[in-house]
């Protein structure tokens, strides 16, 4: 998989005699939106090699997410033809593929699939993307469903009646499951308020037990739409709400967290034995780390800060470079953010990297990018320190498809206040094309000095 690191090199995998080589070789081409990818991608969906013992073909599925990544239309009616398959996992990767395509000439396809009798259809994918594509014609066929088993699929579907009719008691029905005891239902009811994104939703999500991760892509969605409906001149110049949105990101960047999903955390054993505060002074590396791989936010963010009380007996930097745990060194990366010095730089850096790996490798990146900001900040860090982080973060605006990570790195930019930062962010606001991401850098042009 390692060969893998150039459009070429992922299309000539796809052919590879491993498995597990194509099915990496299709998401590297979708996470990357390699168009030239189409075609192939498109012939991967009628590929026969690799079927699981369920009777379900990997690659297909990997293949139409990538295509849905990728966004090209033209795919829209081989999509469409994975629904006659028998492998239902399909047909949900393919709907959820057509739902980020959003423009997709699809409706009257997905309106018959509604209507088949079919075992286990992905019917929460389903209104999602009815929803999406406000397609209220179908809502009377979807109404039974505000009685599922499912909370999930109730969750979903009161998202629909909301975004159709703006009645209240569907909104609070969702609101109601945010609340969940499941943490998988309360992540699919925040989902399901992203979609709607509607500035109501903002304090609900914002105080919900949710990952920051999730609560970081729903904030950007409900700014989206709020950008999208507002006029050139109303953009440029956002109101107060928005830019107590745009503040509220702000924050949930910093706070990134990577790993499992978290757990409630009045309710586990382990969260009883956190102090509240501080850990103890004689806790060991061992017992922190241990506190970092917890599904608990709160033990995390006791061991990130029983850590910031070892930045000055302790290397941090070099434990980072030891460990290959993510939580790990997530923990790590953000203790020694907090103290915002500069022998971290080398580590920082280095969590940034070249290349994005994954999700959790992504929270990473966006939390040391935003350090570089905290260290920047200071007016006695000789030259080549000030230059290392400048260059840094200009390459994170220029080269990876990482928004939050672009996002990230303009925060950063905003606190060095030099005519070299609002150079850069002159150039990459012309070429950026997130509409959050892009509001943001002119956010951050309005307050950046024009000299050094």
């Amino acid at each position: 998989m390692s060969l893998i690191n150039s459009a070429q090199t992922a299309l000539d995998a796809l052919d590879h005699q491993d498995a597990g080589v194509r099915y990496h070789a299709a998401w590297w081409l979708g996470k990357n939106r390699v168009s030239s990818a189409v075609p192939h991608l498109i012939a991967c969906l009628q590929d026969h090699r690799d079927r699981t013992s369920a009777g379900g073909y990997p690659l297909r599925r990997q293949a139409a997410r990538s295509l849905g990544m990728i966004g090209d239309l033209s795919c829209t009616s081989d999509l469409l033809e994975t629904l006659k398959t028998d492998d239902i996992q399909l047909h949900e990767a393919a709907i959820r593929s057509l739902i980020q395509m959003k423009t997709a000439p699809c409706l009257e396809a997905l309106t018959n699939y509604l209507d088949r009798d079919i075992q286990d259809k992905p019917i929460e994918a389903l209104i999602e993307a009815f929803t999406s594509y406000k397609n209220w014609g179908v809502c009377e066929k979807l109404r039974p469903f505000l009685n599922s088993p499912s909370e999930r699929i109730v969750s979903a579907t009161s998202a629909y009646f909301y975004a159709y009719t703006g009645k209240q008691k569907f909104l609070i029905t969702v609101f109601q499951l945010l609340q969940h005891e499941n943490r998988f239902v309360r992540q699919s009811a925040a989902f399901d308020l992203a979609r709607i994104a509607t500035i109501e939703c903002t304090n609900e999500l914002l105080n919900a037990n949710i990952p920051n991760n999730i609560k970081m892509f729903a904030i950007k969605s409900i700014l989206n739409t709020s950008l999208e409906s507002a006029s050139e001149q109303d953009s440029n110049n956002c109101t107060h709400q928005k830019k107590q949105l745009f503040n509220k990101l702000d924050q949930l960047v910093e706070e990134n967290f990577s790993g499992n999903l978290l757990l409630d955390q009045s309710k586990t054993q382990e969260n009883r034995n956190v102090p509240s505060n501080n850990v103890q002074e004689n806790t060991t590396l061992i017992d922190l780390f241990q506190l970092l791989k917890s599904p608990s936010l709160q033990a995390r963010e006791a061991g990130i800060k029983g850590l910031s009380q070892h930045v000055q007996s302790t290397d941090l930097a070099e434990l980072y470079f030891a460990e290959s745990d993510q939580d790990i060194k997530m923990g790590l990366i953000k203790a020694m953010a907090a103290s915002a010095h500069s022998k971290f730089l080398p580590a920082l850096i280095d969590a940034i990297g070249v290349e994005i790996g994954n999700h959790c490798q992504g929270n990473i990146r966006r939390v040391a990018a935003r350090a570089l900001g905290f260290i920047g900040r200071s007016e006695h860090n000789p030259s080549e320190i000030q230059d290392s982080i400048f260059e840094k973060l200009k390459w994170t605006l220029q080269y990876p498809d990482d928004w939050g990570l672009r996002y990230s790195a303009v925060l950063a930019l905003e606190d060095l206040q030099t005519s070299a930062v609002r150079n850069i962010l002159m150039l990459a606001e012309e070429s950026e094309m997130d509409l959050v991401v892009r509001t943001r850098m002119r956010r951050a042009l309005s307050t950046t000095t024009s000299t050094t």
